[in-house]
This record gives structure tokens, sequence and C-alpha cells, in this order.
């Protein structure tokens, strides 16, 4: 009876047992074991990092060696700009060679214009000599007889100078747009009106040091020298065969006048009243300078009345820098250059019409 009555306080208690605590409480359990490498570890942990595996030996390296350096040049001062190219100054060419080459140029120019005469002006003017007058300072064309009656031709120095000038600056103010004329004129012209030692020569510095190398250039201001020399002494061929000077018959020239009498006989070539001789010499100029340059078209540069119109208008500034009035030209030898400019215009539109082709 006892064990039938105490098995169920057996198994109750029993299972109360196994609900007591045990009196030794389990040890904590071990940590993580340490990341993978490359991650960082949690916060607060250290791990030391795994060892790594012993390479081989690198051998030693060898001691530095020292190279040789040579010392730094020393600093060279800059080097200074290039000089400008110096500047041509014609004048002093001209007293040097230029003189005889512009003088021999006009010899040819005068000789080609004399073969396109007519026959009977070719008569009267064969043979008649180009003769300078060695002043510098004087601008002047002439025709007149020697003491022995013979006609000749003249020019000054200074004449062919201020052709230069005006054809130098001419040309560079055509190809490059300058205006290199207007300044020539402008510094040249006032002096020679008021000094008798002026030079009407191009000043150094009018024109770019560039130009006087340019080819082109050089060509066109050779052809204008050419043209304004044609004019010039076409005019005072002129004078001789329409009988102004009464000393042109066809007979031998004879010997040139000498340089020192040119002046002297100058004074004699110039009648008082001489405006309808100029105006006519003007005409017929004219017209041999054109035939010529018809004769000249496919070989050479074909002159035109142009050499005429660049010589007046310098005589006309010169005028103006004179302050002469040309309303009372009448008074002088000559007529004003800046009513000649017109008339050399019609004398050139009448050869022309009368001309074609």
């Amino acid at each position: 009876m006892l064990a039938a009555r105490t098995l169920p306080l057996v198994i109750a208690l029993a299972s109360l047992g196994c609900q007591i605590p045990d009196a030794h409480p389990p040890q904590a359990a071990p940590p993580p074991p340490p990341p993978a490498y490359g991650f960082p570890a949690p916060y607060g942990a250290y791990y030391p990092p795994p060892p790594v595996p012993a390479g081989p030996a690198l051998p030693p390296s060898p001691p530095p060696q020292t190279v040789y350096q040579p010392p730094p040049a020393p600093t060279a001062a800059p080097a200074p700009p290039p000089a400008a190219p110096p500047e041509v100054h014609r004048p002093l060419l001209g007293a040097l060679v230029g003189s005889l080459v512009w003088q021999a140029e006009a010899r040819a120019v005068l000789a080609e214009l004399a073969s396109n005469l007519t026959a009977e002006q070719q008569r009267l003017v064969a043979g008649v000599p180009l003769v300078f007058d060695p002043s510098p300072n004087e601008v002047n064309a002439f025709a007149a007889c020697d003491d022995q009656g013979a006609p000749f031709v003249a020019g000054t120095e200074g004449l062919l100078e201020a052709i230069d000038a005006i054809a130098q600056t001419k040309a560079t103010d055509e190809l490059y747009g300058t205006h290199t004329y207007d300044a020539y004129t402008a510094e040249v012209l006032p002096k020679l009106v008021s000094s008798t030692s002026a030079s009407p020569g191009l000043p150094a510095g009018v024109l770019p040091a560039t130009a006087w190398t340019d080819p082109k250039r050089v060509s066109r201001a050779h052809e204008m020298f050419d043209e304004i020399v044609a004019f010039t002494f076409g005019h005072e061929l002129a004078h001789h065969y329409r009988g102004h000077t009464g000393c042109a018959h066809g007979q031998p020239s004879g010997i040139p006048p000498a340089a020192s009498d040119v002046r002297r006989l100058a004074s004699l070539a110039i009648p008082l009243v001489n405006q309808l001789n100029e105006n006519e010499a003007d005409q017929y100029g004219c017209f041999d300078v054109l035939a010529t340059g018809r004769a000249r078209a496919g070989r050479a540069y074909r002159w035109t009345e142009e050499g005429g119109l660049m010589l007046f208008d310098f005589f006309a500034r010169l005028d103006a820098a004179s302050g002469a009035n040309p309303l009372v030209g009448f008074l002088r030898t000559h007529p004003a250059p800046g009513l000649r400019i017109p008339q050399v215009q019609f004398w050139a539109a009448t050869w022309h019409f009368q001309n074609p082709g």
C-alpha cells in the first residue's frame, strides 16, 4: 500500500528535480574566430596580422655612386635685338654712281623718242646731244644753242634727282597704298624755295627700308622714271624741231657744250614771250611720247602722258610752296604748272582720237 501511495509522489519529485538549478554554472562560450584578412575586425577587438611567409633573400643594394655633373653654364646676357637694315639714301648713291646711270638712262630715252619722230623732224634734230648741268640744287631742263649755233638739250642733276624721287615714291604708293609722295614733297619743297643749297633728292626715311629691295616696286619705279624723263626731254626736243630755238636746221650738232657753259647758255634760251612756245612743246612732246609708247607695245612698258602729269604735279606743288599765284601765271615765261595738267590731258585725248588702235 505504501508503495502504491508513494509512487506518484516519487514521480512528482523526480519531475521537480529536473528544474532545480545546478550548483555549478556552465563556462562562457569561446570567442568567435578572427575575421578573414582584408576585412576590419569588430570594434574594440585586436587580432595580430597573420605571419608573412619568408621569401628568398634579396641581394644587398650596391653602394650609391656619385655621377659627375658639369657645373651649369653661366647665364648669358640676352642678345640685343637685330639691327634694322640701313636706310638707302638715293641722293648719296646719285653723288657716287647713280648720276652716271641716270644720265645714260635719259640719253637712251631721248634717242628712242627721236627714232619715232617724223622723217622731217628727225632730220632737224639728228645728233642733238643731251648734256647736264652738274648743279644738284636746281630742277630745270631746257633747249638751247651753243656758241657755234649748234642745238643741244640740257638738264640739271637736281632735275634727275627730283624725277627719281617722284618715281620712287609714286611707285611705292601705287603698290602699297602709302603716301610717301606727299611726305616727300611736304618735306623737300619748302626747303627748295627757301634755300639755294637744298637738294630735291629723296631724303632717308621717307620710304620704308623693305621697299628698296622689293623687285616689283623697283621695276615700277624704273618705268615711272623713264616715263617722266620721256615727257621732260620730249618737250625740250620739240622746241628744236618746232623752230623755237632757231638753231636746229639739220646741221651737225658739233661738240656738246661743256658743263660750265650750260648755265650761261640757258640764260639765252628763254625768250621774253615764251608761253605759246611752251604750250606747243607740250603738245608735240606729248604726241612723241604716245607714239613711242605705242611702238614699245609688246616688248617694254608703254609710255603714256602720265609722265607729264606727274612732272607738272611736282612743279605745281613747288609753286604752291613758293606762294606763287597761278592766276598771274601769264606774267611768267612758262604757263602755271597746274594749268598745264589739263592741257596735257587734252592733247593726249586728241592724239588717241587721231590715232585709234
